[in-house]
């Protein structure tokens, strides 16, 4: 008969470092992946569970799924800093969930700009049909896929 065993660990950083800074964000339940504990475990399940698993001694298909699993998790939230701190069409200060990230370099908030050398205007019809037929790309449909968005 198998004993009910428990794994537990605590973390205690200060406020004013990286790590403190990160707990106290994550405190704040961001994107909605619920409490710290279970985004603690989702990092951890995403980043080591092909490792673990392999030293208890599975292989074969379930390992190679659960690389599979973890590699997309990984490539959906690189996608996802790029997109948010990376991309050249973003503003430099981006709002997630009520807290402000900003550029500390640099103040000036940045917006996409379209080259308008013929001061276009826009034919409203026109263009919603044309953002219609956009197709997304491959990483934004990772995000998409990592926060359950259709």
């Amino acid at each position: 008969m198998e004993q009910n065993q428990q794994v537990f660990f605590s973390i205690r950083r200060r406020l004013g470092t990286i790590d403190g800074q990160i707990i106290n964000y994550l405190h704040s339940r961001p994107f909605d992946l619920g409490n710290l504990p279970e985004i603690v475990m989702l990092t951890l399940l995403e980043y080591w569970s092909p490792f673990a698993i392999s030293a208890d001694g599975v292989d074969g298909e379930e390992l190679r799924q659960r690389a599979i699993w973890s590699i997309k998790k990984l490539e959906a939230q690189a996608a996802l800093i790029r997109e948010i701190f990376l991309s050249s069409h973003v503003q430099t200060a981006v709002t997630v969930n009520n807290a402000e990230v900003g550029d500390s370099a640099s103040e000036q908030r940045l917006v996409s700009t379209i080259n308008d050398e013929n001061d276009q205007t826009l034919d409203e019809d026109k263009d919603i049909d044309d953002l219609a037929e956009l197709v997304l790309p491959e990483e934004i449909k990772q995000i998409n896929s990592l926060f359950n968005v259709e």
